[in-house]
């Protein structure tokens, strides 16, 4: 197949070019000239976000019909760039630009090393751009161009400049620059000020008047790349900005967000790329050396599986896909700062936490739990999340199994018939876990709902009638009477009546324990069933 010839120089063939033959071949320039801003790993039947701007990883990608299908998506969202091994397709007018992969090459080799290079060009881009000098010199410009001391922050709030002249300023500010982040109580009444809501409701400079004795007001603009909230430039003033000064600041905002996206550029690519080894680890596809790379260390390692309590929310739209993002977010920034061997993973609905322990932990799941805690109590965000902690596995090569653990927890902390704690561990969900497996079993199998005894009593009374519940109160209370009574709201001898009819009626023999155990997991089974279809109705 021929090799295209150089038109200039356009973005693929520089990233090839750059990369080098040992590992990549040009075989089409396609017709798309844009920037490659990203890559994307599509595995037949697996979710993939394509767009403009992104290299198209067809892993696995094996038959004609599979490569069809996929750059048949790709023209749909605008992506343009294509990475195979085999097959290679033909050329076309309106194919992608194909680049041929070493066949001997790891896919994670070449999606770290394609990354890497995508970051050094945008890193070219941004210093090319005429933007001013860095964060800090752009700090100390607006101060000068202003008079008043400035911080840049991002937006989570955490610092990433500030200028000169912060000895004008209030304790609040040197807690800020000191803590490289602004203070958890202070962002609570920022956000009780409705002080974001004004920033994000409008491209001018807010001025918001001093909060207490010894503290200085402050001018506030946010920093936007199109609609998206990048960061915030505070200045701190004795009084409003006059307008001069308030030209000044809003120039100065543009500027700020082209480094801002720089910044983002680099963390980003850093973080998707570790989420990406984080995800193989979980699968099992990584190996041990490249699994290394995400420096957990020796020690145990729990898998921690989070999600809205009400099953099917979380990514199920576009404001639940987002709302996850969100707190994916904030717990990676969170686990930075208090746990930093932990790695964070946003599945289909789900976000996962590696979190790792020195190899003579004892505890790590008891210490896993008391984490998922400890960020639940402390982020609004969480709302009514759940956390499934499984583990501790003793190895790199036991997370996929761990995980597994962690997804049949998570699944019966979702289910409507469960209640209890937001965190809870494999062991203490076993119950749920079980009888949930034993549903999809008995459903698979095509299994009646009701059999021997138990099929009996209901064909008597009716799949809902009061020996039926009877039954059920007198299991769930191991055989007590008084306590089974109780919980029916009925006397002791009125229980003993209907346990006399329920013997007459189904030929339950109360001595046996395997009948009495297979009538009390039919109806724990359909409890569970009744319930979710409850909750689905």
């Amino acid at each position: 197949m021929r090799e295209s010839g150089a038109r200039g120089n356009p973005p693929v063939r520089q990233l090839v070019d750059n990369i080098g033959p040992a590992l990549l071949r040009l075989v089409q320039e396609g017709t798309g000239g844009g920037p490659l801003t990203d890559v994307a790993i599509h595995a037949p039947g697996a979710p993939t976000q394509l767009g403009p701007g992104c290299v198209v990883l067809g892993v696995g990608v094996t038959t004609e019909a599979e490569l069809r299908e996929l750059t048949a998506a790709m023209r749909q969202a605008g992506a343009e760039v294509l990475a195979v091994k085999a097959p290679v397709p033909s050329s076309a007018d309106d194919a992608p630009a194909i680049i041929e992969v070493n066949r001997d090459a790891s896919w994670m080799h070449v999606a770290t090393t394609v990354r890497e290079q995508l970051l050094a060009d945008a890193r070219t881009r941004v210093r090319s751009a005429d933007s001013g000098a860095e964060l800090f010199a752009l700090a100390n410009a607006i101060y000068e161009a202003v008079g008043a001391p400035v911080t840049i922050e991002d937006r989570f709030s955490a610092l990433v400049a500030w200028s000169r002249g912060q000895d004008r300023t209030d304790s609040e500010r040197i807690e800020t620059i000191l803590g490289r982040a602004v203070h958890q109580r202070t962002l609570a009444e920022q956000r009780a000020r409705q002080e974001f809501e004004r920033l994000h409701a409008g491209t001018e400079p807010v001025y918001m008047a001093a909060t207490g004795a010894g503290r200085l007001a402050r001018v506030a603009i946010a920093v936007r790349a199109g609609s998206d909230v990048l960061g915030y430039i505070w200045a701190a003033v004795t009084g409003p900005l006059d307008e001069e000064a308030t030209a000044r600041l809003r120039e100065f905002a543009p500027v700020v967000a082209l480094q801002l996206v720089g910044l983002r550029t680099e963390t980003g690519y850093a973080r998707r790329q570790r989420g990406e080894l984080a995800a193989a680890v979980l699968g099992g596809a990584a190996d041990p050396v490249e699994a290394g790379r995400l420096h957990l260390g020796p020690g145990p390692i729990c898998v921690l599986a989070a999600a809205p309590r009400a099953a099917g929310d979380a990514g199920s739209d576009a404001p639940a896909a987002a709302g996850l993002r969100r707190f994916a977010d904030t717990l990676e920034y969170f686990l930075a700062a208090v746990h930093p061997r932990s790695a964070v993973v946003t599945g289909t609905g789900v976000v996962y936490v590696l979190a790792a322990w020195p190899a003579e932990h004892a505890t790590a799941a008891e210490s896993a739990v008391a984490l998922a805690r400890d960020f639940l109590a402390r982020t609004p965000l969480a709302g009514d999340y759940v956390v499934a902690v499984g583990g501790p596995a003793e190895s790199m090569g036991r997370v996929a199994d761990v995980r597994a653990q962690a997804d049949a927890a998570l699944r019966a902390l979702r289910h409507p018939a469960v209640r209890g704690p937001a965190v809870r561990t494999v062991e203490d969900t076993a119950l749920a876990v079980l009888l949930l497996h034993l549903a999809d079993a008995t459903e698979a199998l095509g299994l009646p709902e009701a059999g021997g005894a138990l099929r009996r009593l209901r064909r008597e009374e009716g799949s809902d009638g009061p020996l039926a519940a009877t039954l059920a109160a007198y299991l769930a209370a191991a055989g007590a009477t008084d306590t089974a009574a109780e919980a029916l709201h009925i006397h002791p001898n009125t229980m003993r009546y209907r346990l006399r009819r329920i013997r007459e009626v189904s030929g339950l023999d109360f001595a046996d324990a395997d009948a009495m155990l297979l009538a009390h997991l039919q109806l724990r089974v359909r409890e569970l069933r009744t319930s979710a279809s409850h909750d689905s109705g």
